[in-house]
Formats: structure tokens, C-alpha cells, sequence
């Protein structure tokens, strides 16, 4: 191989990988644009923290920007949204993959610098010699000696990081807030958080829900519902997994429960891109004419960066953490939640596309004169069509969920259709007949979504200062009342109930009459009985509570 080619060879080369990155770049960035998850987080002004937190993180990841801009960005990540201080494993190997690759296209040029307008063959013969002394890997142990220097050189920014973490955790834990209390949590928000408390689960039972769960955010995050869109997946709109999984239904049929099956494949397809990113797009491929030096470091190289790449992508993946059934949350199944997973997902896929645009169909051909920039026509009508497809497919689902929430019927009719048996919508959907929306006044019909609503799950207390509005516009005063009792009685809608309770006395026991006087004592005594009731099991709790802490301490 003569010098020239061998420097035409290498320009082609560089542009190629040129291209490559411009593709992964530009599709990242589409695909990212339109992914229905982050509608959520936009419409929704109270879920904008996510995405502020995610912006300023993704900021850090490039190591080029300044030492004390990276301490300030970090902390302004975890003031913005708590789930910031998961994303900052994610951060850590985006910026040492992008870390890396700086460092092995610098080597490269050097490497390429060295040979001059000499043979290249014989500028890395010397290398390959080297290379036979010491012993045959010397290749992969230039590779590693690289990602070795990058990981000194980020070193610093790993320490701020992990202090900037550490001190947001202390100041969390010394002020309280490092955990939410249980009785903010609620079955009807997050249906599975105390099954194993309430000795209703195993561990097993937990494990096998809970990754189920865990299935439905990664779906989202690679742009796939599968239960659908809903602003609100609580109880009951993902039923749980029941054991046995496969059970018989009659005396000659059995049934299994099929969701099972999500778990196990994406267990199968995360196995395939771990085996893909050791042995690359073309990994059974030998170039025969190239220097075995130069191969090895580049194959190896390569093989770092695909892992790196890989390990980013889990890493953002890993921001799902807080609902995969570890840590007590209030939330279940949400939008918001999966939007930092999709910045690593659609860098990931980005780079999917574009290695399968930059592949040519006859790589292996031996013409010296076919350059390696140019794609067939069939290549590119094949994956133009595919890329327009997936990008088709969700452009209209970010279309569709953004005009869902534009209003809130609509958003609420969505959320009823995907979870039929969604505690909130039926009860949020009852407010909208009961006189929320003047022109859409319908008592009967508020009625019958909130006795639904309480149908579902009768401890859900909220339920009862909605039956008060709307008996109150009947005119139905005892039910009124009745329903106004339980309303005070719920510490969630006790603010409002009392306020209504007391403008409603004052009038009717201003009247003289004493069946109302009546009435209101009785009210009044069943109220301060619950109260009694309370404070005495709040009593005991404590005495366990302060006998338990003897006992460990």
C-alpha cells in the first residue's frame, strides 16, 4: 500500500466518522423534540422543574466548560427537581465517553502526524515491533492506558460531583425531607407501596409488580405506551400481578398473566445490545489489508467507546430508579418522570440510525476505487423510510397528547379511557359535571362517575366533599350533611369541609329551629368521638414507636 492511498484511506475515514457524528447528532435532537413523554412536563407548570433540573445537568456533561461552572450547574440541578441527583451517574459517564472519544481522536491524529508523508506501513512497523516485545495485547492496553488518562482527567470533576451530591443528601436528611411521609402517600396515587406492610405481598409479589412497572417507563421512554396515555395511572388502572402467574381457571384450562412477558424481553433485548457493543456492527468483518497495530488499537478503541456508550445509556436509563420499587415514592406510573431517561435513549438510538445510514451493504468489497463516503441508493430509500416512520409515529402522538392537554375535558376523557378505574379521573371528571364548567352541568352524571369513583376504593376519602357539592346543588340536605361529617373527618379536604361546615351552620342555626340544633349536636358529638379516637391511637403508636427505639438503642 503506497503512502497516497494510504492517506486517501485515512481522510475517508475521518470524514466518515464525520458524518456519523453529524447523523447521530441531528437524529438525537429529532427524536428528542418529538417524544410524547415530555408533553407532560411541559403543559404541566408544576412537572417544569424536571425538565430545568435535566438542563442544567446535561450542561455539566461537556468537559470543555468551566471547573466552578460545573459545582454551579450541579447544584442548581438539585434545587430545581430532586430526581436531579439521580441523573448524576448518567452525567459521569456522558462526560467520560465524550472524554474518551476527545482523547482517542487526538491519538489518532498524533499517530497519523508521526508518519509524515512516509509509508505508513513503515511508520507503524516500528509501533508493531514495540508491540512484539513487550507482548501481543500491547494494543488494548494503549486503549485502556486512555481511558485510564481520561478518567484522571475528570477525576476533579467525579470529586465535585460527588461532594455537591453528598451535601444535598446531609441538608435533606438534617431538615426532614429526605423522605416523604407516609400519610402523603396514597393507594389511590401509588396503589403498591405498602402491600408488603400491610402483609398483603411477598417480596416476590413486590419483585415481580414492581419490574412491570419499571417495563411500562422504559417503554415510554423508547416512545411505546402500553397501557396509554393518562395523566394520572393510579388505582386501579394497572391492576396488580397476582401468584401464581400461571393458574387454572377450570378444570381443563389455564391462564397466565402475559404482562409477565415485558420484563423478560427487554431483559433479552438489553442482553443483545451488551453482545453488540463488545463485537460492534460488523464484528465478524477482518480488513486484511490493514496494519495489525493500528487494527488492534482502533478495534479496541472502538470497543471501549461502544461500551461506554452502552454503559451512558443504562446510566440514563437509571434515572427510572425511584420507581422501580426501592424507595417510598407518592407517585406510580408517570410521564415526567421518564423524561431524563429519554435524553440517554435518544442519544442511544440516534446512534443506531446513523451507524446503519453510514453502513454501506458492500463494506467487504475489495474495489479500491468505491469510496467508503458514498451510500447506495437502496440504503438510503430503506432507512429514510424506517427513520420517517418512527419519526411520523411520534410526531403524532406528541400532536395528539398536546391537544389533550389543552383543556381539560379532553385530558380527562383521555385519562377514562386508558384507566377506566382511575380513582382521581373519575373523581376530577365528576367536578367538571358538578358545575366546574358551567355548560357542561349534568348532576346526575357527576353523581354516578363519583359514586364510581367510591366504588373503587372506599377508603378514598376525598370522595365525600365532592358528594356534599353535589348533593348540596340537589338540594338534598341530610345527605348534605352526612357526607359533609366525612369530608371533615379526611384530613385532605378537612381545610375546605370546615370552611363550608361553619357558613353553613351559622345559617341554619340562626333559623331558631331546633331540628337542626339537633342535628348539629349529634354531628358535633361523632366528630369529637373521632377525635378521641384518633389521639388515642396516636398515643399508642408513640408508646411503640419509643419502646422499639429502647430496644435497638
Amino acid at each position: 500500500t503506497t503512502a497516497g492511498d494510504d492517506t486517501t484511506k485515512n481522510n475517508q475515514q475521518q470524514q466518515k466518522q464525520s458524518r456519523l457524528q453529524r447523523y447521530t447528532q441531528y437524529i438525537a435532537q429529532i427524536l428528542f423534540a418529538l417524544h410524547p413523554t415530555h408533553v407532560e412536563a411541559v403543559a404541566n407548570v408544576a412537572n417544569r422543574p424536571h425538565l430545568l433540573a435535566l438542563l442544567f445537568n446535561i450542561t455539566i456533561v461537556d468537559p470543555s466548560i468551566p471547573f466552578v461552572a460545573v459545582g454551579v450547574l450541579g447544584a442548581a440541578g438539585l434545587l430545581s427537581a430532586e430526581t436531579g441527583i439521580f441523573q448524576y451517574p448518567a452525567i459521569v459517564l456522558t462526560m467520560s465517553a465524550i472524554q474518551y472519544r476527545r482523547e482517542v481522536v487526538l491519538t489518532m491524529d498524533q499517530v497519523e502526524g508521526e508518519g509524515g508523508g512516509e509509508d505508513d506501513s513503515s511508520s507503524l512497523k516500528e509501533v508493531n515491533e514495540e508491540s512484539d516485545e513487550q507482548s501481543s495485547s500491547s494494543s488494548p492496553s494503549s486503549s485502556l492506558s486512555l481511558l485510564l488518562k481520561t478518567f484522571f482527567t475528570l477525576l476533579p470533576r467525579y470529586i465535585l460531583l460527588v461532594m455537591t451530591s453528598v451535601s444535598y443528601l446531609l441538608y435533606r436528611y438534617t431538615n426532614g425531607s429526605l423522605t416523604i411521609p407516609d400519610g402523603l402517600i396514597r393507594p389511590a396515587e401509588n396503589p403498591f407501596y405498602n402491600k408488603i406492610d400491610n402483609g398483603e405481598w411477598t417480596y416476590q409479589h413486590r419483585i415481580i409488580n414492581y419490574s412491570y412497572v419499571l417495563s411500562l417507563h422504559i417503554m415510554k421512554s423508547f416512545g411505546v405506551e402500553i397501557v396509554g396515555f393518562s395523566h394520572e395511572y393510579g388505582f386501579d388502572c394497572i391492576p396488580e400481578i397476582k401468584l401464581p402467574i400461571v393458574h387454572q381457571t377450570s378444570s381443563t384450562s389455564w391462564a397466565m398473566d402475559l404482562r409477565v412477558l415485558l420484563p423478560l424481553l427487554l431483559v433479552v433485548f438489553f442482553v443483545g445490545l451488551v453482545v453488540w457493543s463488545w463485537y460492534g456492527w460488523n464484528g465478524q468483518q477482518q480488513n486484511k489489508d490493514a496494519i495489525k497495530s493500528k487494527k488492534q488499537l482502533t478495534q479496541q478503541c472502538d470497543r471501549i467507546q461502544r461500551m461506554l456508550l452502552l454503559l451512558t445509556f443504562f446510566a440514563w436509563l437509571a434515572t427510572l430508579f425511584p420507581i422501580a420499587g426501592f424507595l417510598k415514592v407518592g407517585t406510580f406510573v408517570a410521564d415526567r418522570l421518564v423524561v431524563a431517561s429519554t435524553f440517554g435513549t435518544c442519544i442511544f438510538a440516534g446512534r443506531l440510525i446513523a451507524v446503519s445510514l453510514t453502513t454501506d451493504d458492500d463494506d467487504n468489497s475489495d474495489d479500491e476505487h468505491r469510496s467508503t463516503l458514498a451510500i447506495q441508493p437502496k440504503t438510503i430509500i430503506k432507512h429514510t423510510i424506517l427513520l420517517y416512520l418512527l419519526t411520523n409515529h411520534l410526531a403524532k402522538q406528541t400532536h395528539n397528547r398536546t391537544s389533550e392537554w389543552m383543556d381539560e375535558f379532553s385530558l380527562l376523557t383521555s385519562s377514562l379511557k386508558s384507566c377506566p378505574r382511575s380513582i382521581k379521573s373519575n373523581l376530577e371528571a365528576s367536578k367538571l359535571y358538578s358545575g366546574l364548567v358551567p355548560q357542561m352541568l349534568d348532576l346526575d352524571k357527576a353523581l354516578s362517575l363519583i359514586k364510581n369513583a367510591h366504588s373503587i376504593d372506599p377508603t378514598y376519602c376525598d370522595v365525600h366533599m365532592q358528594y356534599a357539592h353535589v348533593y348540596f346543588q340537589q338540594e338534598k340536605l341530610i345527605p348534605f350533611e352526612e357526607e359533609l361529617v366525612e369530608a371533615l373527618l379526611c384530613p385532605f379536604s378537612m381545610g375546605q369541609a370546615m370552611t363550608n361546615w361553619n357558613r353553613y351552620w351559622q345559617v341554619m342555626l340562626s333559623s331558631g329551629d331546633s331540628v337542626p340544633n339537633e342535628r348539629y349536636t349529634k354531628y358535633m358529638q361523632r366528630i369529637q368521638g373521632e377525635i378521641d379516637k384518633a389521639e388515642k391511637e396516636d398515643a399508642s403508636k408513640a408508646k411503640k414507636d419509643s419502646g422499639r427505639d429502647e430496644i435497638l438503642y
